[in-house]
């Protein structure tokens, strides 16, 4: 099976993976007959399109040579596909290709023909529609003469898709969803006059008149700007309308079905649990922490005198680092178990956050899932939040929060329903008290299986982001809110594709959304994700992210060139630790390691990385045979790391007797707190550790 793509940058994938398509001329040369799909395209044309009046004596010559490198790259589809038709060259699709263009137009024309049916159903075919979407359309050619006419019409009949979404979305009376989302949209099209009325529509049916007449007042400006003229009859008869409380403007009778038309009631509980990533694998996480370590001046040493500091042998750049641990803290023990997810540091103190599970009764029995915060406060060290909202029937898991203006909101993952929703929790800033945001929201609940596995902030928006699992594959997933009670989950770009997609980690860089995790096409490959808003995304095509075995990214941040990615590869069935860089989310380096920091004896992997005035720190674990060690990594820049090494006194905390893993790592005024587990046999210890950095 061969799928094209060029709603975006080219690709051609084949049986799950992507194709290297070699030099720009090729690529044009590909795009160009994808855009005649099924005609002939004559020699003559296709060296007119590649090269114009500048055409060389050998551009025949060439041209044939790219079309034989095509076809060899299709190996036995390629004579099928890539047919040589007087007086020129025509590509057929076999009866299992695809082009994701003519996809798209197929499920717009499905759309547009049950207008008078399910408005459910509608949207979710407009969903599938945009979801083919990952970006500028032929962006490799965007330029060229050849691509105006054809992109422009693929970009006019996705803003019409975008508006006739928004229709199903009224139609369905689920204004506060389609607010965000027309915002988004009139920045994009600010001319499109549907777009401006729909979003007028929207928020006086929200009860916000005052903003809806603004609305109209902003389009009639920026008309008369742009081009010159006023509003049409449609725009002005719908400020007329609001105006008056036109009764034919109220929202039309609420429906009692999901986007799908399934009824909202939950299922029965699922028994058999299908691979969804980390949500499906309960793991053992405990901490504890003396918060009085983290106020520290940079330099005191502990009781105990002086240690040797863990650092590379010979590097002056390397970040010193001094680790200790505590003996812990009642609220992270007891029957069952605790596990941390994320953390963060807030108004409040520095927070985990995680789930408890239930003491196992056998080594089969089911066991109900918490949500679970922790905070800690100078001088009573971590205590556990209390909150009915944690807890429900089912499971329920927190995985990670960022704070937005006065509220703290924290993500993860719920399974009352019977299936995965994706869930939230809030809490004010002031005050560590905790309320579920509605868990049947239509954006947070849906029949396929869905989970937030991290959030971020970008400009006055929330942008969380997760995976679906929708017909027995992962696909990336999205949502964003401008308050947390109110979310917009995203079906635009590149979140879509064969094989599974999760994304796992998201940052804000100056105007741009990075998100990133792993794509198994066959191979697992790592995979980045770029937004300007949190709402459309593109996928980063980047030879760095895959390579040989399999890859994927556990954990990004902003620091060293601009961001640095960690994560693990696996060859041979041997796993290293490796790492990324990039100045600005698109193009990506990987990390050369001659030294062999990232690799060892045992397995090694980064689940975690921060940055701070003293340097960039990666963590994770060293896992050889049955005793896993914490690992620490540190670099001044994110291009050249090293291994801190487990046999110096400084590293006694992380690498003791049992197991020990790094799991999350927040910067503090003059060191790092590491979040993880520490166990020994069957039992795992609460644990947390200091790293103070000593110039």
């Amino acid at each position: 099976m061969l799928t094209f793509k060029i709603l975006g940058p080219l690709e051609v994938v084949r049986e799950g993976r992507a194709l290297p398509l070699g030099a720009a001329k090729q690529r044009a040369l590909i795009a160009c007959l994808l855009v005649h799909e099924g005609e002939v395209v004559s020699t003559d044309r296709l060296i007119d399109d590649l090269w114009g009046q500048d055409a060389p004596s050998t551009a025949e010559h060439m041209l044939h040579v790219y079309v034989s490198r095509f076809r060899k790259l299709l190996e036995d589809d390629g004579p099928k596909v890539l047919l040589t038709q007087a007086p020129g060259y025509r590509i057929e699709l076999g009866p299992d290709d695809v082009l994701d263009a003519a996809l798209f137009e197929v499920l717009l024309r499905q759309a547009r023909d049950d207008t008078q049916g399910d408005p459910a159903h509608r949207l979710d075919v407009l969903n599938r529609a945009l979801g083919l979407w990952r970006g500028t359309p032929l962006a490799d050619v965007a330029y060229e003469a050849f691509a105006q006419a054809p992109a422009g019409r693929l970009e006019e009949l996705r803003a019409t898709a975008e508006e006739e979404r928004i229709e199903a979305l009224l139609a369905l009376g689920r204004v506060q969803e389609a607010i965000p989302e027309l915002d988004a949209l009139v920045t994009r099209y600010p001319l499109r006059e549907q777009l401006r009325a729909q979003q007028m529509l929207a928020l006086y049916r929200a009860g916000r008149q005052a903003d809806a007449l603004g609305a109209f007042q902003d389009a009639r400006q920026t008309l008369a700007r742009e081009l010159g003229v006023d509003p049409g009859p449609a725009l002005r008869s719908l400020e007329e309308a609001i105006l008056r409380h036109d009764p034919a403007l109220l929202v039309p009778e609420a429906t009692s079905t999901r986007p799908n038309g399934v009824p909202q009631e939950p299922g029965p509980p699922i028994r058999h649990r299908r691979r969804l990533g980390w949500v499906l694998v309960p793991a053992v996480v405990v901490l504890a922490l003396v918060v009085l370590s983290l106020s520290l001046p940079i330099g005191d040493e502990p009781d105990g005198g002086p240690e040797v500091m863990a650092t590379g042998p010979q590097s002056s750049d390397a970040l010193l680092l001094r680790w200790s641990e505590d003996p812990g803290s009642e609220a992270f023990g007891g029957p069952g178990d605790q596990v941390v997810l994320g953390g963060a540091r807030t108004t409040l103190g520095y927070m985990a956050f995680g789930y408890t599970a239930a003491a196992r009764t056998s080594g089969v029995a089911e066991r109900d899932y918490d949500a679970a915060v922790w905070l800690v406060t100078a001088p009573d060290g971590w205590n556990r939040v209390q909150s009915p909202s944690f807890a429900s029937a089912g499971n329920q898991r927190v995985a990670d929060a960022a704070v937005l203006d006065d509220a703290i909101v924290a993500v993860g993952i719920d399974e009352s329903s019977g299936d995965f929703d994706a869930a939230v929790w809030l809490s004010a800033t002031d005050e560590p008290g905790w309320s579920r945001v509605d868990a049947s929201s239509p954006s947070l609940r849906q029949t396929n299986d869905q989970g937030m596995r991290d959030v971020t902030v970008a400009g006055s928006t929330l942008v969380a982001v997760g995976f679906e699992r929708v017909e027995e594959e992962d696909d990336a997933a999205s949502w964003t809110s401008t308050d947390g009670r109110t979310w917009v989950r995203s079906v635009l770009g590149a979140l879509t594709g064969p094989g599974d997609q999760q994304m796992a980690t998201v940052v804000t860089l100056d105007d741009l959304v990075v998100a990133a995790g792993f794509s198994f096409e066959g191979d697992g490959d790592a995979a980045i994700w770029t937004s300007p808003d949190g709402t459309h995304w593109q996928r980063i095509v980047d030879d760095s992210l895959g390579g040989p075995g399999d890859q994927k990214i556990n954990a990004i941040a902003a620091g060293g060139p601009g961001l640095v990615a960690v994560g693990e590869e696996t060859v041979g069935g041997e796993t290293d630790a490796v790492a990324w860089v990039s100045s600005d989310g698109s193009d990506w380096d990987r990390v050369d390691d001659p030294a062999g920091a990232f690799g060892g004896a045992g397995a090694q992997r980064m689940f975690a990385v921060t940055s701070s005035p003293l340097g960039v720190v990666a963590a994770g674990e060293d896992d050889v045979g049955r005793d896993t060690d914490a690992a620490v990594w540190t670099s001044a820049d994110g291009t050249t790391w090293e291994r801190l090494p487990g046999d110096t006194p400084a590293m006694s905390a992380l690498t003791d007797f049992g197991r020990q893993s790094i799991k999350v790592l927040i910067a503090s005024d003059d060191g790092f707190l590491a979040l993880g587990a520490e166990g020994r046999g069957a039992d795992d210890d609460a644990d947390a550790w200091i790293g103070l950095a000593v110039r």
